[in-house]
Parts: structure tokens; C-alpha cells; sequence
């Protein structure tokens, strides 16, 4: 949709991770903590998705991420196409691929569309004509679903984060 997303690689993990190396890379890991979404990805041809599964979500309820909406991506389609498929279908909204072939990555990506999207609220605006910084504003932060002409100004309906809601409240209308 166009508005701008901040994507962060986190160290990688490995089961019963030693708790100093969980201390050690707490600071990497904390951008965890302040995340809208967690792509956690899954090798589907390992030998135990599950326990890595498990092992992650240990970690990440000890460094207070617990509770972050993640989307699971099972990767190694190309290597494992029946173990992938299996464990998305298994795991709700997940989504299985190959990132060594590319498969998979558009589901990916309209899957984490939809899911950030589902956290944005939908406001209506009213902006002056001779406010066009606004106008680039809007459409830099959010997604813009109706603009037309009106009495005062443009009527832009969109949907905005809350940060933005807040850099934009005094153009709400709604």
C-alpha cells in the first residue's frame, strides 16, 4: 500500500539457548519487544520445527515479547515442499516458501500487509486546499482509501497508525 515499514533481522536461534547468550544479545533482541509484527521463520526441513518453535517463544517470553502477533514462515519449500505445506496448514496464518527460490515471498508479503493493516485505525480528515505539506504528509503515512473535494479543504479518509493520528489530529474529523 505504499506506507513505509521498519524491518529488523534479530540474531538467529538455536534450542536451549544458554541463558548468558540470551543476556548477551538482549539489547539486539529488545527491538523485539517494541514490534507490531514478528516474522519468525521456521527451516520446515529440520528435523523438529516444533521444538525450534517452542525454543524461540521460551526466549521470547524471557525478554517480554510473548505476547507480539507473529506470523510463522516456513522456509525451505524448495527442499521440504510436503513438510512446509504440512506446518502451514497446521499453524494458522501461516505461510510456507523458499527463499532461495522466491516462492512463497508474495504470500509473505500480503500476509503481513493484511496484519499490519488490521492495526491501523480508519479516520476521516478534512486538510485546506493551501495545505499541500499535509497532504504529502498523509499519503507518506498511511494509507489513503478516499480523497475528494469538499467544503474547507480535501476528505481524506485513510488509515493511519496512532503515531500518525496524533501528528494529524488537528485535520480529524472522525
Amino acid at each position: 500500500g505504499g506506507e513505509p515499514v521498519l524491518v529488523s533481522d534479530t540474531v538467529g536461534f538455536i534450542r536451549k539457548l544458554p541463558h548468558q547468550l540470551v543476556e548477551a544479545f538482549r539489547s539486539t533482541l529488545s527491538v523485539a519487544t517494541d514490534a507490531d509484527l514478528l516474522i519468525h521463520v521456521v527451516d520446515a526441513s529440520g528435523p523438529d520445527p516444533g521444538g525450534n518453535i517452542r525454543a524461540v517463544r521460551t526466549v521470547l517470553d524471557e525478554i517480554g515479547a510473548g505476547e507480539v502477533p507473529e506470523i510463522l514462515a516456513f522456509n525451505k519449500a524448495d527442499a521440504a515442499p510436503d513438510a512446509a505445506k504440512r506446518l502451514a496448514d497446521v499453524h494458522e496464518g501461516s505461510v510456507a516458501l523458499s527463499a532461495e527460490t522466491g516462492e512463497g515471498i508474495d504470500v509473505l508479503i500480503e500476509t503481513v500487509t493484511h496484519r499490519l493493516r488490521a492495526l491501523l485505525r480508519v479516520v476521516d480528515l478534512v486538510v485546506p486546499y493551501d495545505r499541500g505539506d499535509v497532504m504529502a504528509a498523509v499519503h507518506r503515512s498511511g494509507q489513503v482509501l478516499d480523497e475528494t473535494p469538499g467544503e474547507g479543504g480535501m476528505r481524506v479518509r485513510g488509515r493511519f497508525d496512532e503515531a500518525s493520528i496524533g501528528r494529524l489530529r488537528e485535520f480529524v474529523v472522525s
